[in-house]
């Protein structure tokens, strides 16, 4: 007999009568009147070309045969039921390895949380997180990223679902006993500084803190550009170099590094942070979750 030519329902009586070892109690637990599941025994009789069952006072007996499949049966119908509790939105059964492209930051300000989250309510869930590169969005159907979080409009995102997990602002950070670094300080003098500056491509600073500043046609000092805003507060700690960072990151630094902070003297742009992701994703329940998780954290 081939797959094709068996009805994978009858199973599901095998797995009742083997249970309650009694075909009236078998179509009361599956609903069923009790000469249907009597002509499904029969036909699985057929089948399997054996009794599977036999009667022996008040009980039916499984026969070898019947001892021997039911591990498989039980396993089989198992998964069947996992891959429908799975589609029914049980985060807790998903197993899945999410890949979110960002800056380092936004890792480090997301990945306590949601490891605890997870670890309560989908456990099973694991995550990639990987920097972000311009020329990712350019390939956004690529299916090994998942969710982006970035600058909401850092970059073209036409296409794709966005939704916006929370606002920030710019700040300067420079270390503490810098006093070339101060609040209320000129324009010129505050871009004549050493900069040190976030770039995502080599050679060019690519960022989106400075945008703003481009349109301006004015240009900070830049000595040093990386695509990692967490060195930042070592090297500025260190030196008389001053860094632009978002306020949410900087306040989680001041304590580990002697840093202080100003209000750039020059307009930075507004800094809200959204996840985005491709439409065809709107089914997908573990993705469904880790964008409800990181709307909880970013409220906290």
């Amino acid at each position: 007999m081939q797959l094709r030519d068996f009805d994978v329902n009858l199973l599901i009586t095998l797995e009742a009568i083997w249970t309650t070892r009694n075909v009236s109690n078998a179509a009361k637990t599956l609903n069923l009147a009790q000469s249907t599941v009597s002509a499904a025994l029969n036909r699985l009789r057929q089948a399997l070309d054996d009794e599977l069952f036999t009667w022996s006072g008040s009980e039916m007996v499984p026969t070898p045969l019947a001892e021997q499949i039911m591990p498989d049966v039980a396993e089989l119908l198992n998964g069947v039921r996992n891959v429908l509790t799975k589609s029914l939105g049980k985060i807790d059964t998903v197993e899945r390895r999410l890949v979110i492209a960002t800056a380092d930051y936004i890792a480090a300000l997301f990945g306590a949380p949601l490891l605890e989250k997870a670890a309560a309510e989908a456990p099973h869930l694991s995550f990639d997180f990987i920097d972000m590169r311009p020329q990712f969005l350019n390939r956004a159907a690529r299916p090994d990223i998942d969710l982006f979080v970035i600058p909401a409009n850092a970059l073209r995102t036409s296409g794709m679902e966005k939704t916006v997990l929370y606002k920030d602002t710019y700040v300067c950070i420079g270390a503490a006993d810098n006093d070339a670094l101060y609040e209320g300080m000129g324009t010129d003098e505050f871009l004549a500084l050493r900069h040190i500056g976030y770039s995502a491509l080599p050679r060019i600073a690519f960022n989106h803190e400075m945008m703003l500043w481009d349109e301006l046609g004015k240009d900070a000092h830049l000595r040093l550009t990386m695509g990692n805003y967490l060195i930042f507060a070592r090297i500025v700690s260190a030196s008389n170099a001053v860094a632009i960072l978002p306020k949410r990151l900087a306040s989680t630094l001041t304590g580990e590094w002697k840093l202080k902070w100003i209000t750039p003297p020059l307009p930075t742009p507004e800094l809200e942070i959204a996840a985005i992701w491709r439409p065809d994703q709107a089914k997908d329940i573990a993705l469904t979750w880790l964008l409800e998780t990181l709307n909880t954290i970013s409220a906290s």
